[in-house]
């Protein structure tokens, strides 16, 4: 099988043949059909001290069963399925509470510290895969929004108001959850002008320019129009945490989804004395007794014809470089960038 793999330069990926991997016991040989570029491999990508050479990325990963370990009985071969990507202990007390995203044992991340989608197979975990409907398209922000709800549990989160900082693919899911999820007004922050159709599309309510006058503007918006939940999609250097904070009502929320350098800070005489309620989260898993992937295949499912036209570049593992290159561009046009085999 081939693996397209970094190199010190980021601008040229490695594609080169490993021996195939067999499924062990309770594993699943997945054939990649679809792997997007996730923002925290552009932060990468962007900052040189941070990228890696010998590594195989991707962890948002859709594909087909082609090979079942001993023991699996949950799925057949040519079943097509969607990957969560972080495995687990099932035996730490995290897990045997459910939330299996916060095992305390495992702290391996395909695409991060394991060979990810960036390849023709994967050998994972059957209980990682999640299967989709047979006619729909490969491609990959629900468990934040359910772990922000649960910061104000005893508040109905229909008819709120909410704004997401960034309208990248995670800032942009954000908004589509939200609508969905039955948000009264939903403002988000956009940098280019397809990034704001996009989020129109998908059930922005306003656009505030990320750039210029316009965190000025929504910090003046949100006076008028107190903000219940702030969701932080933008990550890297920039200094969004503290433009959440000012811009949530007293006692409202902020759901940091962004992946930061170590070197950003969180304004903490903000939280205090605003009383936010403050929760980050980067992985998926249960709440109560649903996982996150099962409400995004319902949901991709039931809108696949819309949330198809966020994929706006599809590359061959030849052209991974440009491909990451598309993505870390966003005046190219991009809103989500798919690795396809």
């Amino acid at each position: 099988m081939r693996r397209a793999v970094t190199t010190a330069n980021p601008a040229i990926f490695d594609v080169r043949d490993f021996p195939a991997e067999p499924p062990g016991p309770g594993e699943v040989v997945m054939r990649v059909r679809a792997t997007g570029i996730c923002g925290s491999d552009l932060h990468a990508y962007r900052d040189r001290s941070r990228w890696t050479a010998g590594r195989v990325l991707g962890h948002e990963i859709a594909g087909e069963v082609a090979e079942l370990g001993e023991g699996v009985t949950a799925l057949s071969v040519g079943d097509r399925v969607t990957f969560e990507p972080r495995p687990y202990c099932g035996e730490c007390a995290e897990c045997r509470g459910g939330r299996t995203e916060l095992c305390q044992v495992d702290g391996r991340l395909f695409g991060i510290t394991k060979p990810g989608g960036f390849g023709e197979t994967l050998t994972v975990p059957v209980e990682n895969l999640f299967r989709v409907a047979d006619d729909l398209d490969f491609a990959v922000a629900v468990h934040g929004h359910r772990v922000a709800a649960q910061l104000d549990a005893a508040r109905p989160t229909r008819g709120e108001r909410i704004v997401v900082l960034g309208a990248g693919p995670i800032g942009l899911m954000s908004v589509f959850y939200a609508a969905r999820a039955g948000a009264a007004e939903v403002a988000v922050t956009a940098r280019y002008e397809h990034q704001a159709e996009a989020a129109r599309m998908l059930g922005a309510t306003l656009v505030f320019d990320a750039d210029d006058d316009g965190p000025d503007e929504l910090r003046r918006w949100s006076e008028e129009h107190p903000i219940d939940l702030v969701m932080e999609t933008v990550g890297g250097e920039a200094e969004t945490p503290t433009l959440a904070a000012q811009v949530a009502r007293r006692g409202g929320r902020v759901l940091i989804i962004g992946g930061f350098s170590p070197e950003v800070s969180m304004p903490a005489q903000l939280i205090m004395s605003r009383q936010l309620r403050v929760a980050g989260t980067i992985f998926y898993g249960y709440i109560g007794m649903q996982h996150d992937y099962e409400i995004a295949v319902e949901l991709l499912d039931e809108h696949r014809e819309l949330l198809g036209k966020l994929i706006t570049h599809r590359v061959s593992l030849d052209d991974v470089a440009q491909g990451v290159a598309f993505a870390g561009n966003k005046s190219s046009g991009a809103l989500k960038v798919t690795i396809e085999p």
